[in-house]
């Protein structure tokens, strides 16, 4: 079986938050936190990808890895969340998340479910950002397979 992509993670990267059972997991930075529950504990990790995995270039902050209940022990599956945490400049958030994406380091076969997290402060109105709305459907159209959602700061998201 091939290595998950966590394994080739650490081995060049520290975890931000190491790999255990967590029902519930929370990233802060600045004034700006995540809160992910799972629904249920599941071994997950999250590893600080600004500034550590890709240094340079547009990138997201965080990519947190769940792993998915296995059929077998040797069927390793995972979720992958990648979180742009935001005061503001929601429109440059979408574009850090689609390069970090594009990013061929994240395109590993381990992985099975992808979804994007935006999180900031406050969003603009529909239609009252019309470069954010642009930018969103142009994310959602390169990354079909992807669930893009917008998340408060400091409101609860959940993936099962």
């Amino acid at each position: 079986m091939a290595e998950s992509l966590h394994t080739v993670l650490s081995k060049s990267f520290v975890p931000k938050l190491d790999l255990r059972d967590r029902e519930n997991l929370s990233i802060k930075e600045k004034q700006t936190t995540y809160k992910l529950s799972f629904g249920k504990r599941r071994a997950s990790v999250a590893y600080q990808v600004d500034g550590n995995i890709i240094s340079d270039g547009n990138k997201c902050d965080y990519l947190i890895l769940a792993r998915q209940d296995a059929a077998t022990a040797n069927d390793e599956k995972w979720k992958s969340v990648f979180v742009e945490l935001k005061a503001t400049d929601v429109e440059h958030a979408v574009k850090q998340l689609d390069a970090t994406l594009n990013h061929a380091l994240f395109k590993h076969p381990s992985v099975n479910e992808v979804h994007a997290r935006l999180v900031a402060k406050s969003f603009p109105a529909n239609n009252a950002n019309p470069a954010y709305e642009k930018a969103k459907r142009q994310f959602k159209k390169n990354h079909p397979g992807c669930t893009f959602k917008q998340v408060t700061s400091g409101h609860p998201d959940r993936i099962d």
